[in-house]
């Protein structure tokens, strides 16, 4: 990997950049505020969804912003109700109608708990909004490679998910999920990598923030940008925006590398609900 900056993109499967960091903004109070402070900042990327019902707010801040609409990439994402090929599609619509925007960057199939017919025809609805001009790229969040294989295997399905956003940090490294994702071309996206503050007490962690005078959550950016992986923490907090955009003037060597993957504990390390591999 070239040397990391807050400028960097990783270059998806279907030719266009995406920034290494993010800013999510799950169950934010402050929404329009934060994406502006992260812009600021030098972030350029904000990762939103329908059910978290701020995604007006979002378009609000990439509006408002001085920033031209092409330097910023939004991501949305479609609940599982919605996952027939209309309603996806016409969630792409409602989503636009809310931002006001002319397009969105990302779009995702929010969950796998739909089930593999359901699965199939909201990503029809996705391709269909590609083809639309409404969508540039679209992806999953929470599949396994087995979701991503049956998927793939329907001859209307021409289009393969550019992003898989999964749950990703220390103490769950989703090994095989990640694994896939890197054979086929996918890009890992971690939602929760500072697993919402529970474990940035890890004493493993705290002793390598000392060695490098970082804080625990700078070390744990670091480390998933270092595993070539897109990083969206959320903050509200100005400070701790800052604070995660921290992390360009220090490399975490192959000593510190070491101790940090000795803390996975696969899926019993997840700080949310979901289990990829608990749905069909």
């Amino acid at each position: 990997m070239n040397a990391l900056s807050i400028k960097s993109l990783y270059k998806l499967n279907n030719g266009l950049d995406i920034p290494y960091l993010g800013l999510g903004v799950y169950a934010s109070t402050t929404c329009a505020k934060a994406c502006l402070t992260s812009f600021d900042e030098g972030y350029r990327q904000i990762d939103c969804a329908q059910l978290y019902g701020n995604e007006a707010e979002v378009g609000e801040a990439v509006r408002t912003s001085s920033l031209p609409r092409s330097s910023i990439f939004v991501t949305s994402k479609v609940w599982d109700p919605k996952h027939t090929r209309s309603a996806s599609y016409n969630a792409v619509l409602e989503s636009l109608k809310l931002m006001k925007l002319d397009y969105i960057d990302l779009y995702l199939v929010h969950n796998p708990r739909s089930g593999p017919s359901g699965r199939h025809a909201a990503w029809l609805g996705l391709q269909d909004a590609v083809q639309a001009g409404k969508v540039k790229s679209i992806g999953v969040s929470n599949f396994t490679p087995g979701h991503i294989d049956a998927l793939m295997k329907h001859e209307d399905v021409s289009i393969k998910p550019a992003v898989n956003q999964i749950e990703f940090h220390p103490w769950n490294q989703q090994k095989t999920i990640v694994e896939y994702c890197r054979k086929e071309g996918i890009a890992v996206q971690a939602y929760s990598p500072l697993t919402q503050g529970h474990k940035l007490g890890d004493p493993v962690i705290g002793e390598v923030a000392k060695k490098h005078k970082k804080t625990p959550a700078q070390v744990v950016l670091r480390w998933v940008l270092q595993q070539g992986v897109i990083a969206i923490p959320k903050s509200e907090n100005p400070g701790r925006i800052r604070e995660n955009a921290g992390i360009y003037d220090f490399e975490l060597d192959e000593e510190d590398l070491r101790r940090i993957e000795g803390l996975d504990q696969g899926q019993k390390g997840n700080i949310g609900v979901w289990n990829p591999f608990a749905h069909e």
